[in-house]
């Protein structure tokens, strides 16, 4: 199987609407190890698809970003992430202008 490079990927996508490159991106090169997650199930933050669930220890989440995470794992996990995991994906460190104005009130 060859590997396709980001250049490759952004002329396969060219002239799609956003959210079908981002699927056509997931399963070009995978789902991203940047993930939300919500109630033990993971999603990926490129597609929003299930990737997982810790419910039944099916899933471990090594080496993922969790969005919205600033923890030291985290951080520490994003020095291993790749153009694979970060082109279309979510920002995993943007905070939410909302979610800032809650926090300090």
């Amino acid at each position: 199987m060859t590997t396709m490079n980001m250049t490759e990927v952004e002329h396969r996508i060219s002239g799609l609407p956003e959210e079908q490159q981002k699927a056509v991106v997931c399963a070009l090169v995978g789902h991203s190890r940047i993930q939300t997650i919500c109630f033990g199930y993971f999603y990926c933050g490129r597609c929003g698809s299930q990737v997982g669930d810790s419910w039944g220890a099916t899933y471990r989440a090594e080496g993922v970003v969790i969005v919205g995470h600033n923890c030291d794992k985290c951080r520490a996990n994003y020095e291993n992430v790749t153009w694979r995991d970060t082109f279309l994906a979510v920002d995993p460190f943007k905070r939410d202008k909302d979610f800032e104005e809650i926090a300090q009130s």
